[in-house]
C-alpha cells in the first residue's frame, strides 16, 4: 500500500514547529506509476473501499484519510500535499466513478468534501507556504 502510504500515513511531530505532519517516508514514491498500472490502482482503491485485501498500511490510510480530508490535508508536508492533488485530481477526471464511491464512503454526509476541494484548487505556492 505505498500509494496510500504518500498520501497519509502513520502521524509524527515536527519538533521546528510542533505541528504533527504525516510520515514522510514514502513521499519519493513514483505516484505515476501507480496511477497508470490498473493492477495496482485496482487493489489501492479495493483496500480504501473496503472491496477487497488490506494491508496493515492501507488499513492506517483508511484511518486517516477521513482526517485528511477534513482538515484539507493540514497535517501534510508540501510534497504529500502535492501528492493528494495529484492523486484526487486523477480519480476526478479519469475515474469519476471511483472518486464518488471514495468520498461517499469517506464522507458519506458531504460535510468535509467542499472545504477539500477547496484544497484541490488551491495553487500550488499557496500551500508550499504554509
Amino acid at each position: 500500500m505505498k500509494l496510500a502510504l504518500v498520501l497519509f500515513s502513520f502521524v509524527f511531530c515536527n519538533p521546528v514547529t510542533g505541528i504533527e505532519y504525516y510520515t514522510a517516508t514514502y513521499d519519493n514514491i513514483d505516484v505515476d506509476a501507480i496511477l497508470n498500472n490498473e493492477r495496482l490502482f485496482t487493489q489501492y482503491m479495493g483496500c480504501l473501499l473496503e472491496n477487497g485485501p488490506c494491508t496493515a498500511d492501507g488499513r492506517t490510510l483508511r484511518r486517516i484519510l477521513p482526517e485528511a480530508i477534513t482538515t484539507r490535508c493540514e497535517k501534510c508536508n508540501p510534497r504529500q500535499k502535492q501528492i493528494a492533488k495529484k492523486i484526487s485530481n486523477h480519480l476526478k477526471e479519469k475515474k469519476p466513478d471511483i472518486w464518488i464511491m471514495l468520498i461517499e464512503k469517506i464522507d458519506p454526509q458531504e460535510e468535509d468534501i467542499a472545504a477539500f476541494e477547496e484544497f484541490l484548487a488551491q495553487k500550488e505556492e499557496e500551500y508550499l507556504l504554509r
